[in-house]
């Protein structure tokens, strides 16, 4: 009787099982492999919040140096009078057929380029980042730093104040009562890989 107990207590304490063995390493594998896709979903979603912060802080950089240009070509040192279609009394706007600024053109001694774009219409068309011909530059003209891969584009338009145009409902008070009122200025900031990128825009008034 003691041998019988003594062999079954050894068996009760012989371990786990090749099956029991088995299970617990293809349990073992599932949750890996779970919690493998979790993180990587983490930190892919963790780089692209990375990116669309930079993409934003750039966007802010270029529109605060569109916005603080004069209005128009036309458009006195105080603003006063605004340019317009055409009046006796006002100079007349420059027509959005001639937005943009050309680069090709020659630079004097002691400017470049960037240093001639005194207006906000001066930008539209502009294009530089992400191996374009021109690279991501400040207001000063120098190169941006720790922006690889990032692209600018900049488009500026008047207004459409027409029945079912995109500023319909701007007027205040009728004081926004022609397109030459204010311009429409949109920095689409891209990213390589995704080329729809992000717009933002922001509104010059006529002074």
């Amino acid at each position: 009787m003691q041998a019988i107990a003594m062999f079954r207590k050894a068996k009760n304490q012989s371990g786990i099982t090749l099956i029991e063995l088995v299970v617990t390493i293809v349990v073992l594998g599932v949750v890996l492999v779970t919690l493998s896709g979790v993180l990587q979903g983490g930190a892919s979603n963790s780089s692209d919040i990375t990116i669309q912060i930079r993409a934003t802080a750039l966007a802010q950089a270029y529109l605060d140096e569109i916005l603080g240009k004069r209005y128009d070509e036309k458009t006195r040192n105080r603003g006063i009078p605004p340019c317009r279609a055409s009046a006796p009394f006002a100079r007349q706007c420059t027509a959005e057929a001639s937005f943009g600024f050309n680069y090709g053109a020659p630079v004097e001694t002691g400017e470049n380029a960037r240093s001639r774009l005194d207006d906000v219409d001066d930008y539209h068309g502009m294009d530089e980042g992400d191996d374009q011909t021109l690279p991501l530059q400040d207001a000063q003209g120098n190169t941006r730093a720790g922006y690889d891969n990032f692209r600018v584009r900049v488009a500026v338009r008047y207004i459409n104040l027409g029945v079912g145009e995109e500023e319909e409902t701007l007027g205040v008070n009728n004081e926004l009562d022609d397109q030459f009122d204010a311009k429409l200025i949109t920095v689409t900031v891209s990213f390589r890989g995704n080329t729809a990128g992000w717009d933002f825009s922001a509104y010059k008034s006529n002074f």
